[in-house]
């Protein structure tokens, strides 16, 4: 067996494979950083990147077996444990197989380079007559495993790596995707039997010796401080620790600590920062914010002022929850000595461990941090952050043992950092035609990249770290319009000018941040445009289209979808049973991956009740690595965002949000989920692209769409939850 520890990679190489800022020249870094061949022919590859459901193990895996010519049951990856991991950045949906995937794919690439050429001293043959088969390199009938070559020792070799805004460029040259035997396969994914077995761990399962069980009461109102702390009942087996305005209760036992919690009495501050569900669209509009401008071209203006007919609509999204099933959970040991140990689900282990050096005014060597299976976080815990991680650190090195911070749901619907909601300015000129002249869209846009811990903040210790309010454009623009104006208005977090702390209510990324509400407002007022001037909502892309993928993608849909060619509203969508039926459709291009989705639905009038049908997406993602894990992904992007659209919106009063259990936020259920038909689009000759997070984005606008078709009534405000259509519908 192998004992290697590999190295670290050096900081420039660190920052370059985070950031994706290119390099001038070459930077050396060795291979055993990246992956230990051992003598059993076994290979460990290490990556920064994490799994989030979306089988990110076994696609790595399948890329790098395939470059390195070992069987795939042959890899084995070490996942987010920053001691011997390098530092790829945040592990996002659309991000894993386009960059960690591409420079595990490239770095594999240059150490089969370099075993090929250690067995060319060992066969004394040439490098051009070597061949490779399951981790063995063969000379005629001569032969030498790489587990031989290596003799159970780390692969040193030193090679020269340059990561920029493409990937990773190396000295080797990676296969032909011709000679792929398993990227291109529907290999299942390895987690899946240890999950469903329940044999696998995840965060919430946690234990360590001695280890200590807490919950924390937060504060009353987002900007609520402690007034007073009570004393528990006589005879409790908890003890109550304040840091500043960080109350809890921490107990042996779990359920001990639980029952400590609701029964301590904690007395708050009055804080009335926010504006009310009903009233944050006005606050939002009133709001001094920056307006940035995303694309410019001709005069809107004048042309708008000159069309023969115009076009207005406002759309709205509403703050959102990620929803994990599992509320935030994390363990943390923080020893005399200063070292830290911090089991975590976090999106990004080493920023994680970054963000804990900082609060703890430690060093981020005697920092560890041990990713583990969460509960599905689709952003929750991205970036530099864990709310619960950053509380028990805290509270572990006020005790000195290890401390398990468990959220309840409440703290998660209440303290979560949501999905941002948003507002959508759109109008549009056309000629006597029909054809469009002007095109513009105005955006308002809550901040999504809130990265902010609570633990630092409420102990004191911490403010914000320093962020601009996003609330900037996603997406490329592919519609060509002659005049367009598009402008984003970046602003602040609700009731951060009046809260005590660097914060108001939270708002940070959610799958496809940005984007998924862009695109809703795009691509439902292009519907808008087909039917005010009698054209089907298909041909109306397609003729606004020169891009030739886009083009294949929605024509891929439409033909799968049995999409009907007509404008909207439908003449005669009613059924038998009662129901109107309709279709819509919907394109993206996000992040490099396009996608189209065909929706059939039906709407009861009776009720407004909304049952999707059938959906239909195409996409295409370059090259294909995993098909299945990829039709996985579209579907739970479709099931996901279909929840969002349907049902999900984040309620809050003048001090809080007041959505606070899966009764008041509910979830798209069982009954409601569509038959889903996916369409790959081939392209193996591109470098693959993102699959998380394209079909979010092409959801909310062909459900709108949908509706229209089947009911003649346009949804612009989300969620179309039944009161809202019976309401809509009159």
């Amino acid at each position: 067996m192998s004992a290697a520890v590999p190295v670290a990679l050096r900081t420039s190489v660190a920052e370059a494979a985070a950031t994706g800022m290119p390099f001038p020249t070459p930077v050396l870094t060795d291979l055993s950083t990246w992956l230990t061949v051992h003598t059993s022919g076994n290979v460990t590859w290490r990556t920064g990147h994490v799994e989030l459901g979306q089988g990110n193990r076994t696609a790595l895996a399948q890329m790098v077996a395939e470059e390195l010519d070992v069987a795939f049951e042959k890899v084995t990856l070490v996942m987010g444990n920053t001691n011997v991991t390098p530092d790829q950045g945040v592990t996002a949906a659309s991000s894993t197989i386009a960059r960690a995937g591409v420079q595990a794919r490239l770095i594999a690439a240059e150490a089969r380079a370099t075993l090929l050429s250690m067995a060319s001293k060992r066969l004394r043959a040439p490098v051009t007559e070597l061949s490779v088969k399951n981790g063995v390199v063969h000379h005629g009938r001569r032969k030498v495993s790489y587990g031989q070559l290596v003799h159970g020792k780390a692969l040193t070799a030193v090679t020269p790596i340059v990561i920029n805004g493409q990937g990773t460029t190396v000295g080797a040259t990676p296969k032909p995707f011709s000679e792929y035997t398993l990227v291109g396969r529907s290999i299942p994914r390895v987690d899946v039997v240890d999950k469903v077995s329940q044999k696998a761990a995840f965060v919430h399962d946690i234990t360590v010796p001695h280890m200590l069980h807490a919950r924390v009461i937060h504060p009353r109102g987002i900007g609520s401080t402690v007034v007073s702390v009570g004393q528990l009942p006589a005879g409790s087996n908890a003890q109550v620790v304040q840091l500043g305005n960080l109350v809890a209760v921490v107990a042996k036992q779990e359920w001990d600590a639980v029952k400590a919690a609701a029964n301590l009495p904690v007395t708050w501050s009055d804080w009335n920062g926010l504006p009310s569900t009903e009233d944050w669209p006005a606050a939002m509009r009133a709001t001094p914010a920056k307006v940035v401008t995303h694309a410019s071209q001709g005069d809107f203006d004048s042309a708008f002022a000159s069309a023969a007919s115009t076009l207005t609509a406002t759309y709205q999204t509403p703050f959102e929850n990620h929803g994990m099933i599992g509320p935030s959970c994390a363990v943390a040991d923080v020893r005399p000595d200063g070292s830290v140990t911090v089991w975590s689900a976090t999106q990004y282990p080493q920023g994680l461990r970054n963000g804990i050096a900082q609060m703890l005014n430690v060093s981020t060597e005697q920092v560890e941090v041990l990713w583990v299976d969460g509960a599905g976080s689709y952003g929750r815990l991205c970036s530099n952050y864990d709310d619960a991680a950053s509380e028990a650190v805290f509270l572990s090195r006020e005790l000195g043992k290890p401390v398990r911070v468990q959220w309840s749901r409440a703290d998660e619907h209440i303290w979560e950092p949501h999905g941002p909601g948003t507002l959508h300015d759109m109008a549009a000129g056309f000629d006597e035609s029909g054809n469009v002249t002007a095109w513009k869209h105005d955006a308002f846009m809550a901040p999504n990249n809130d990265s902010t811990m609570l633990g630092p903040i409420l102990v004191g210790v911490q403010g914000s770290s320093t962020r601009t309010p996003v609330g900037s454009w996603t997406g490329p623009d592919l519609y060509q319009f002659p005049n367009l104006l598009e402008l984003a208005h970046q602003m602040p977090e609700f009731g951060a000018a009046t809260s005590p702390y660097p914060f108001g209510l939270r708002t940070t990324f959610l799958r496809s941040p940005g984007q998924h509400q862009i695109t809703f407002a795009q691509e439902a007022f292009a519907d808008e445009i087909a039917a005010a001037t009698g054209q089907d909502p298909l041909q109306f892309r397609l003729q606004h289209l020169t891009d030739a993928r886009a083009i294949a993608v929605l024509t891929a849909a439409a033909q799968a979808g049995k999409w009907e060619a007509r404008p909207s509203p439908k003449r005669d969508a009613s059924t038998s049973n009662g129901t109107v039926t309709g279709q819509g459709i919907s394109f993206v291009l996000r992040d490099g991956t396009y996608a189209a989705a065909v929706v059939k639905l039906e709407v009861t009038p009776a009720t407004g009740k909304v049952l999707l049908t059938e959906v239909t997406v195409a996409q295409d993602q370059g090259q294909i690595i995993n098909p299945r894990a990829i039709e996985h992904q579209i579907s739970s992007c479709v099931l996901q965002t279909a929840s969002r659209v349907l049902h999900e919106e984040v309620k809050f009063d003048t001090a809080n949000v007041t959505t606070v259990d899966w009764v008041s936020y509910p979830l798209l259920r069982m009954d409601e989920t569509p038959t889903i038909n996916t369409i790959l689009v081939p392209n193996p000759q591109i470098a693959p692209s993102g699959v998380g997070e394209p079909a979010v984005n092409v959801m909310p606008s062909a459900i709108s769409s949908a509706i229209f078709d089947a009911t003649g009534v346009r949804l612009r405000t989300m969620p179309f939850t039944q009161e809202v259509v019976k309401a809509a519908m009159g």
